[in-house]
């Protein structure tokens, strides 16, 4: 765009150059002084010449008229081209900014690569663990099943097993509120001990002495036969 400009503008220039060398009248060749010389007579001006002089100085005026506007555009183009270079300039400098924010947001092709083979693996593993998982459930399945068709036999507990003896000395006690076996046991063998019977009374004793008691499930009101040492073994 500035080479157009240019181009026309010197054009221009030369051309007005040439038209004021025209309007120049070219030096007189030096001569040889005469021998006697002659005073100089003023050349007469025609009406003629004065037209034609007035004519090349309003095209001349003209001329520089047109050169100064070429010029003023001229310049003027120079400072567009100055202010869209910036501009250009700015638009690169966003640009690779944009193209840095777009590669730290977005994930390139190698990594979404190896997050599809990541969860690939971990779908494979799942699918792994799951097939090991019912595995293991078919094989309680099978024991499960075993154990419904084998009868279960009845386990005797100690009472049942090892039943007290016929005719054993006990004092009876009645449950209160708020008493459980433990220290209804630490009562009475604090008692016997101050009784000066030797020995003491054990919670299984207890039980044994009264089959089907639960240790952990008094009733008040319950009664319950608190043995002597050394009568229930």
């Amino acid at each position: 765009m500035w080479s157009d400009v240019k181009f026309p503008a010197m054009m221009i220039l030369g051309l007005g150059v040439a038209v004021v060398c025209a309007q120049e009248t070219p030096a007189p060749k030096e001569t040889a002084p005469p021998k006697t010389p002659k005073p100089a007579t003023p050349a007469k001006v025609t009406p003629r010449n004065t037209v034609q002089s007035r004519y090349f100085e309003e095209q001349f005026r003209q001329l520089r008229g047109e050169i100064e506007g070429i010029k003023e555009a001229y310049d003027l183009q120079l400072r567009k081209g100055v202010t869209l270079e910036a501009e250009v300039k700015q638009l690169r400098t966003a640009n690779e900014t944009f193209k840095r924010e777009l590669a730290l947001k977005f994930a390139s092709n190698k990594d979404i690569d190896e997050l599809a083979k990541k969860l690939t693996e971990l779908d494979e593993n799942r699918r792994n663990d799951l097939d090991v998982t019912n595995k293991q459930i078919d094989k309680i399945l099978e024991i499960v099943k075993k154990l419904a068709v084998t009868p279960v036999q009845p386990r005797n507990t100690p009472e049942e097993s090892d039943p007290p003896p016929a005719n054993f000395k006990f004092r009876q006690h009645v449950v209160q509120a708020g008493e459980f076996l433990s220290t209804i046991l630490e009562a009475y063998n604090k008692a016997f001990k101050d009784e000066g019977l030797k020995g003491r009374v054990t919670q299984s004793q207890i039980l044994k002495a009264n089959p089907g008691l639960k240790a952990n499930r008094l009733l008040i009101g319950q009664k319950l036969r608190i043995p002597l040492p050394g009568e229930i073994k």
